[in-house]
């Protein structure tokens, strides 16, 4: 059975993966999407689960989709909702039996605990999906995730040696081989991916110098398409510039994503924006400084409420 689709979202030749993925990834981010992909979920996926023959592929199918639809909630700034989609996506992969999926799944819930500050829940899930990986073949990218996610949660405890290690299991992990059909379901991760998560954990750990080479290497990765993956990338930078005092390269860089933000459907950019500008604030003005803040003026900066709920890992 396959799971009928959105007008114009076209499956590619990996057991169904659906370009929606791409058009929030690549493009513009979530924000446009998630209302339709939502309603499509509630309606035609969840009556494709229990028609009669419904089968494995079905449930996995699902799970998947249901994964994306988190990511745009996420990215839309509605992180209550981002948290119900990973948790069903999650025990739709449990139901489709797909350690693999499962494992999948565990890295976006950790990810989603991480950016609301809980490191604990954070490890804790991680662990869990790498416990899942060990049961499946085949998953060389999703590893790497967890393995980032970690590195990601020991770097908000300040454990540098377990920061760095996690890093370099990440990297070995992405080098590998063992990545075979079950890289279809799971989230794009590559080297980019793994630059922004080593930037951001080395930002923690205080370690500017390599966070910067890491943040710069994102941006090198991410050029043509990747509208949204370079505005993370270049916040993530000025960030780290900032804490370097390099106030007015950070200021041009905001001043770069300021002037893309209203063409992104991305709350989590608007919001990166606005804890630069409020970052920024509280420095000295230049004229980088000052050109910056006059950009962010009109802009609405978004916004990303917390969650406190129980994981079910």
């Amino acid at each position: 059975m396959v799971i009928p689709r959105p007008t114009g979202v076209r499956p590619d030749r990996r057991c169904g993966r659906a370009t929606i993925r791409s058009r929030s990834k690549r493009g513009r981010g979530g924000g446009g999407l998630y209302s339709s992909v939502a309603t499509y979920l509630q309606s035609e996926v969840a009556r494709s689960l229990f028609a009669p023959r419904s089968d494995v592929r079905v449930f996995a199918a699902a799970a998947s989709l249901t994964e994306i639809a988190g990511w745009m909630a996420h990215d839309s700034g509605r992180d209550v909702d981002a948290r119900s989609h990973f948790v069903g996506a999650y025990r739709l992969a449990l139901a489709a039996g797909s350690a693999a999926l499962a494992a999948n799944m565990c890295a976006s819930m950790s990810h989603l605990a991480d950016q609301l500050g809980c490191a604990q829940d954070a490890l804790r899930i991680a662990d869990a999906g790498l416990e899942r990986v060990g049961q499946a073949g085949g998953v060389a990218r999703v590893e790497a995730r967890l393995h980032a996610m970690r590195a990601k949660a020991f770097a908000q405890g300040a454990d540098r040696d377990a920061c760095l290690d996690e890093l370099a299991h990440a990297e070995r992990a992405l080098g590998g081989t063992d990545d075979d059909e079950h890289a279809g379901w799971a989230a794009h991760f590559d080297g980019g991916s793994l630059a922004a998560e080593a930037a951001t954990a080395l930002h923690r750990l205080g370690d500017l110098a390599e966070a910067q080479r890491q943040a710069r290497r994102v941006l090198d990765l991410r050029r043509g398409d990747r509208v949204r993956a370079l505005a993370f990338g270049r916040l993530t930078l000025a960030s780290i510039l900032l804490d370097a005092g390099h106030m007015d390269e950070a200021a041009a860089l905001g001043q770069l994503v300021a002037e893309t933000a209203p063409t992104l459907s991305s709350a989590r950019v608007r919001s990166g924006l606005g804890e630069l500008a409020l970052s920024i604030r509280a420095h000295p003005r230049t004229a980088g400084t000052t050109a910056f803040l006059a950009a962010m003026a009109g802009l609405d900066a978004g916004a990303t409420p917390e969650v406190i709920s129980v994981w079910p890992v």
